[in-house]
């Protein structure tokens, strides 16, 4: 049974991760974040702050307009001030020309390449407010997804299971 502390971080996360990366809404973390907030997923490195933080998701909602982010066969899990998620999602390059990656870059706008990819975050809160998210996405299938990296040999297709 989770502590009052754990069960409001499972609320407040449970929020933001529907409203930030399912419905793609940048406002929501004025509402759940510190301003001491900080993302961090390898493939795009950290980004400090609410305004960076916001200014990230604008980055992939202009470049990817239907982007979107779910919770994937497992519940959160909360213990003390850490929450964790295991996700799945993704988007189609119908926008502007996308440069916010480690490896490579989509120059040209709207390739009409889609990106599915699965990834599991860590969550740090304080105060009822999320001072870090720390993700490891499956950047290997993105980029791959995206024509950035070669495809998989035949017959080893990435999939997903129970999707």
């Amino acid at each position: 049974m989770p502590t009052p502390e754990e069960s409001r971080n499972l609320e407040v996360v449970s929020k933001y991760f529907e409203q930030y990366w399912g419905k793609a809404n940048p406002d929501i973390v004025d509402e759940l974040c510190a301003d001491d907030f900080v993302i961090n997923y390898p493939m795009h490195g950290p980004r400090f702050g609410k305004k960076d933080a916001k200014k990230m998701l604008s980055e992939f909602k202009a470049a990817f307009p239907d982007i979107s982010f779910r919770a994937y066969q497992h519940p959160l899990i909360a213990s003390g001030p850490y929450v964790v998620g295991r996700w799945i999602g993704g988007g189609t390059h119908t926008g502007v020309a996308f440069h916010d990656l480690a490896v490579g870059s989509l120059n040209e706008p709207n390739t009409g390449k889609v990106m599915h990819f699965s990834g599991t975050t860590i969550f740090t809160l304080r105060d009822g407010k999320i001072i870090d998210e720390t993700g490891e996405e499956g950047a290997l299938t993105a980029l791959q997804n995206l024509g950035l990296l070669p495809q998989p040999n035949y017959g080893k297709d990435i999939k997903y299971l129970h999707e």
